[in-house]
């Protein structure tokens, strides 16, 4: 045995992916290269965990998914068979009471997230009864951990914003069996939150029996619950600067940045697509910001860079169009927390305060920064 027993429940029906189109089981889908089981379990360190899947019955008759969750980590792992509608996630939690009614630590973590750095078991705190994986957020479509400045959760709310610490949907408990006793409490006494039973307030129990929670933040969080979200994150977030050309447009004041920005590519080894202006002649900038972006909507590339005396004009031009995301950016910090914080897509760079050394900071700066996710996504959604 393994030091932690690592339970995920994907028995849900995710009924809006139905709604939305899509045929397989939400862990089947392909995200890129991976299906998301995928990509969710590469924010977890699962070198030392005992692998626990809970499944929907139909999805094993249909789409094999036992075999393939056998395929992808180990004869070893553990299939618990759901093939009723149980009324929460904590109630199909204790369905694999079996394989959980112990003394080993349990993380319970609902894999339809993706985040970063990976978490790694052994850095909660010996001293935690429990644990909750955070991040910054503001909506109230999570729940919500109140957190001392010793990262002791006072409480524990579900779909309210208490604080700025949302929980990421990865739980620890010192033991399965400490696990059981306060979830079987919720269900048996009908502790039900909007309906449901949901696992994070089963905390408030342990807290108000003294014991002892803990939470602290991650950095980037991204969620893949949803069909918005999934997409979000399928054409935005796993699209790295360079993985297709990197459509370049100017006006004639921006020409000549434009030109070394092409060298600095070039050495680079990314492709990319000039769309103009082809001369040091006066032109208006629209023209050719019109088609970098095209290009982006034809899924030709998903990055553009675009260069004006100050920037302001091709940034302006380039925010015109739906779904483009175009920050002004000058050195290598503004390029960092355009994409960090804003997701951008589209780079107006100033030729009048870059100058090549400048350029080739903030080019290696979007080749190798990422989406934080979290409460950007939020701010993000409210006008993309």
């Amino acid at each position: 045995m393994k030091k932690y027993n690592l339970l995920l429940p994907i028995a849900g029906r995710a009924q809006r992916f139905i709604d939305a189109g899509f045929m397989m089981p939400k862990p089947l889908i392909l995200a890129k290269n991976k299906h998301v089981i995928d990509w969710s379990l590469e924010s977890v360190d699962i070198s030392e965990c005992n692998l626990i899947f809970i499944v929907r019955l139909d999805h094993i008759y249909n789409f094999s998914i036992d075999k393939i969750l056998k395929q992808k980590f180990g004869e070893d792992i553990q299939i618990v068979v759901v093939d009723k509608v149980t009324r929460g996630a904590l109630e199909t939690c204790v369905l694999a009471e079996k394989y959980i009614d112990n003394n080993i630590p349990l993380i319970i973590y609902t894999p339809d997230v993706y985040f970063q750095p990976v978490f790694k078991p052994e850095t909660i705190d010996v001293n935690s009864d429990g644990f909750l994986l955070t991040f910054l957020a503001n909506s109230p479509d999570h729940s919500y951990s109140e957190i001392d400045i010793n990262g002791k959760v006072s409480r524990v709310v579900e779909k309210e914003v208490i604080s700025e610490h949302a929980n990421v949907g990865l739980y620890y408990f010192k033991s399965g069996s400490m696990f059981l006793k306060y979830g079987k409490k919720v269900i048996d006494e009908e502790m039900y939150v909007k309906g449901e039973f949901y696992i994070a307030p089963m905390y408030n129990l342990m807290i108000d029996d003294g014991l002892t929670v803990t939470a602290y933040d991650t950095e980037k969080m991204h969620v893949l619950g949803t069909p918005s979200t999934f997409d979000f994150f399928c054409k935005r977030v796993i699209t790295g600067f360079g993985e297709k050309p990197v459509a370049l447009a100017s006006d004639h004041s921006g020409f000549e940045l434009k030109e070394k920005a092409k060298t600095i590519l070039e050495v680079k080894q990314i492709p990319y697509i000039d769309v103009g202006t082809y001369v040091n002649k006066p032109c208006d900038y629209y023209d050719y910001v019109s088609q970098s972006v095209s290009l982006i909507y034809s899924n030709g590339c998903n990055f553009a860079m675009s260069f004006c005396r100050s920037g302001q004009g091709v940034n302006l031009a380039a925010n015109k169009s739906k779904d483009i995301i175009s920050a002004l950016v000058f050195d290598s910090y503004t390029a960092e927390h355009a994409i960090r914080h804003n997701c951008a897509n589209h780079f107006a760079i100033p030729s009048k305060y870059v100058d090549p050394s400048i350029m080739e900071k903030i080019i290696d700066t979007i080749q190798h920064t990422s989406f934080d996710g979290g409460r950007h996504f939020t701010r993000l959604n409210k006008f993309i």
